[in-house]
């Protein structure tokens, strides 16, 4: 039951993952129907589920949520081998999440690239705050790619800025050269473009720093492992490696929150991008309604937050209890009653 009821969790999980993507997708990428006096109506409903945003935005956020559990179960048997702890039992558990991570982790690099080609081709205000691009790039050049800068938005420039020549064609198209070009900034009036250009540009480069730092400590421990480091034996001795799983342990969440930011602060001032701007669909409610709701939620998800914490730590704490019987086991060993004949005795 207990199993039946993880899986029940998991499943709603996930449709959770459909819709709530489908309809922020349709959010980015409006399709379906159209715009009529400020209402959409809505001519065929697959096309605005299936939006040109959809299929890669619930497929990035599938794999972000594997990736995170796989990290942090791999931290959590990390966490049991440095303390010596069932070590057979957790060297196993860490070769699982290994096994599965070497097709999650790259799968999860390449449908984030996709990701950012559509934004390429449907937002590109979004990604020119991304990349703190305030000039347009034409088309046939080979642009770099900004690694770390500080944006201006009053000014409309970087400050500070270092980047690898030639880089930006090749993430964005895989190519030496653009063949479409890249607009600025300064295309826009700034009422309709984002703004916090500094959140938008270091979110994006949180989570594909994250993503790159995963791969890379999935792709060295598969290295080690092939070289007969990951034993029961001889785990103890990898400290380094072990240590580098705690870390990452948490990694997976910063990646996902760091993308929602660049998703919803990236489509501003917009809530259906290029039809609808947010400033028109604020609530007409009270602030004092909107306060309290949002204390409200506040008080509750800190206190989900901090038991999650709690009970976890002590189930961690206590570890696996090894005495326990496995239930088809203990169902043999275990004689079955006697249940008296029920019949009518009779003289023979």
């Amino acid at each position: 039951m207990h199993y039946l009821a993880t899986i029940m969790v998991a499943l709603g999980a996930n449709l959770s993952i459909f819709w709530i993507l489908s309809a922020n997708s349709w959010l980015q990428t409006p399709a379906g129907g159209e715009f009529v006096q400020g209402n959409f109506i809505v001519s065929d409903y697959f096309q605005a589920i299936f939006n040109p945003f959809m299929v890669n935005s619930v497929l990035h956020m599938f794999f972000a949520t594997l990736e995170t559990s796989l990290f942090v179960i791999g931290g959590i048997s990390a966490w049991y081998i440095l303390q010596k702890r069932h070590q057979k039992f957790f060297a196993l558990s860490l070769k699982i999440v290994l096994a599965v991570a070497i097709a999650v982790t790259p799968l999860q690099l390449y449908i984030g690239h996709l990701s950012g080609e559509q934004v390429y081709h449907h937002q590109p205000t979004k990604l020119a705050a991304m990349e703190a691009q305030w000039k347009t790039i034409p088309a046939g050049e080979s642009p770099s790619w900004s690694a770390i800068a500080i944006p201006n938005d009053k000014a409309e420039q970087n400050n500070w800025e270092i980047s690898i020549p030639g880089l930006l064609s090749y993430i964005l198209e895989i190519k030496p050269k653009l063949s479409e070009p890249v607009l600025g900034l300064k295309e826009y009036a700034p009422e309709d473009r984002p703004h916090q250009i500094g959140l938008i540009y270091y979110a994006f480069r949180i989570m594909i720093a994250i993503g790159f730092l995963l791969a890379g400590l999935m792709a060295i421990t598969v290295l080690q492992w092939l070289r007969g480091k990951l034993s029961s034996e001889n785990i103890t001795q990898q400290s380094w490696l072990l240590k580098a799983w705690l870390f990452s342990a948490p990694l997976g969440y910063i990646a996902v929150e760091s993308g929602w930011i660049v998703r919803c602060v990236g489509r501003q001032p917009w809530t259906v991008y290029g039809e609808i701007r947010t400033v028109d669909t604020v609530s007409q409610l009270p602030a004092s309604n909107v306060l309290t709701s949002l204390t409200t939620f506040a008080i509750v998800y800190s206190i989900l937050f901090i038991s999650a914490l709690y009970f976890g730590s002590r189930i961690i704490k206590e570890g696996p209890n090894f005495g326990l019987p496995i239930p088809e086991q203990e169902a043999k060993a275990t004689p079955a009653k006697h249940i008296p004949d029920s019949r009518p005795v009779t003289s023979e």
